[in-house]
């Protein structure tokens, strides 16, 4: 689905909204570009400023635009998987957290994961902020403002 098209099914009145919005110039910068890409392709960033500009219940519409696409995509992984733990390893497993752990809960490729950390990425997309929120058992509103709230 197209971002502009998710935003539009939140208000109708969106442009009104995001012009009267006090948004960052980089996500102002790209606003048509960003409307017109497939919601899985938009950065972090701008979904948080956008939405948050357009909706009075971030939380519940960005489960909308990006839980049936986690759900497929873990779906895939999850046939795709042949690691078989023990009990014991799963036991120990459930006490370690590491940014493996992060990206196989949130069912992005550990090098991409790297990649953002080490900043050779500058952004997470939308719905792998989504992801890793939603994997960690963490507010999904708060965990994109933790990034991108100024």
């Amino acid at each position: 689905m197209k971002f502009e098209r998710f935003i539009k099914q939140i208000d109708v009145n969106y442009k009104e909204k995001i012009s009267a919005a006090n948004l960052p110039k980089k996500v102002l910068d790209k606003l048509d570009l960003t409307l017109s890409k497939d919601i899985t392709t938009v950065r972090g960033l701008d979904f948080y400023h956008i939405v948050a500009s357009v909706s009075q219940d971030f939380e519940n519409h960005t489960v909308n635009a990006f839980e049936e696409y986690v759900k497929k995509k873990k779906a895939k992984d999850d046939a795709e998987a042949t690691d078989i733990d023990n009990k014991y390893k799963a036991f120990i497993k459930q006490f370690i957290v590491l940014q493996q752990d992060v990206a196989k809960g949130a069912k992005i490729q550990d090098i991409r994961l790297s990649r953002i950390l080490n900043r050779e990425i500058p952004d997470f997309l939308a719905w792998e902020v989504y992801a890793i929120a939603v994997s960690r058992e963490v507010s999904i509103k708060s965990a994109f403002e933790e990034l991108y709230k100024d």
